[in-house]
Parts: C-alpha cells; sequence; structure tokens
C-alpha cells in the first residue's frame, strides 16, 4: 500500500499538462534536449536523469514521435523514415534511432517554457490506460485531474 500513492501519482503525471498540452515524461524529454542530451539512448536509459519511470523503450519511442513527427514538431532531428517502417521492424526502428541527433524546435522551447500548448498545434491520439486521449477528449492533470 506504501506504493500505491506514489504509482498512481506518477501515472497522473503522465496525463497532458493543463499548461504544455504534455505528460511528464515529454516534459523530461524537453527538458534533457534543451541541456544538451542530443540522442536518444540518454533520453530512453538514463532514468535517474529522466526521472520518470512509467514507460518501457517502445513507450518511449512511441512517444518520442509523437513529439518529433506531428505537424507542429517540438523535436527535431528524429529520422522521418520512422513514418514508413513498420512498427513491427524493431530493428530497422532502432538503427533510425541511433542515429538521430536531436534538438527542440523553437516551438518546443515555448512549450518548456511553457508560452505555447503541444495539444493545440498537433493531434494526439493515444490510450493512457482504459481511456483513449484525443484532442476532443483530452484529460488533464496539473494539481487536479481535470476532464475534457
Amino acid at each position: 500500500m506504501l506504493m500505491l500513492r506514489p504509482a498512481l501519482l506518477d501515472l497522473l503525471a503522465e496525463l497532458p499538462s493543463p499548461f504544455t498540452g504534455l505528460g511528464a515524461t515529454e516534459m523530461r524529454f524537453l527538458e534533457l534536449l534543451a541541456r544538451g542530451f542530443a540522442n536518444t539512448n540518454a533520453l530512453f536509459h538514463l532514468r535517474s536523469q529522466r526521472r520518470t519511470y512509467v514507460f518501457g523503450e517502445f513507450e518511449l519511442g512511441s512517444l518520442l514521435e509523437g513529439l518529433a513527427l506531428g505537424p507542429n514538431p517540438v523535436v527535431a532531428g528524429l529520422g522521418d523514415e520512422l513514418r514508413t517502417i513498420d512498427r513491427e521492424n524493431l530493428r530497422a526502428r532502432h538503427e533510425v534511432y541511433l542515429r538521430s541527433r536531436l534538438s527542440l524546435t523553437e516551438f518546443g522551447r515555448a512549450v518548456l517554457a511553457h508560452q505555447e500548448d503541444f495539444s493545440r498545434h498537433n493531434p494526439i491520439d493515444r490510450w493512457w490506460g482504459g481511456t483513449h486521449l484525443t484532442n476532443d477528449r483530452l484529460w488533464r492533470y496539473g494539481n487536479v485531474l481535470t476532464k475534457p
């Protein structure tokens, strides 16, 4: 029971923020990129730097792709060929991740500074637990849970 509260708070923190439209892990990605970490290996495996523990490597890749491959990306440098490589082709996807050199876009810096909301400029379509998050049904979490 002692671990339930922190685990639930970590899970809630992955809901989009009311200020940025991004969850905790996505924001940590932006923070790490702003500090000069430019490769996916650092983002995915430096857990002590990322300080989020909800997602595994496959989910982290999906989150990063959402940040980099949308209409108004916050991350530059992720291989565009990920759009066409089958999701099951983990070897080819991994090779693209390894050779990518990432950085923040100008929009990414604005989101990181809480001046822009990612979800107002990009489609949201992912699952959080058993809830399908979309732009029209975007639960958010800051100090309180906000329903769409």
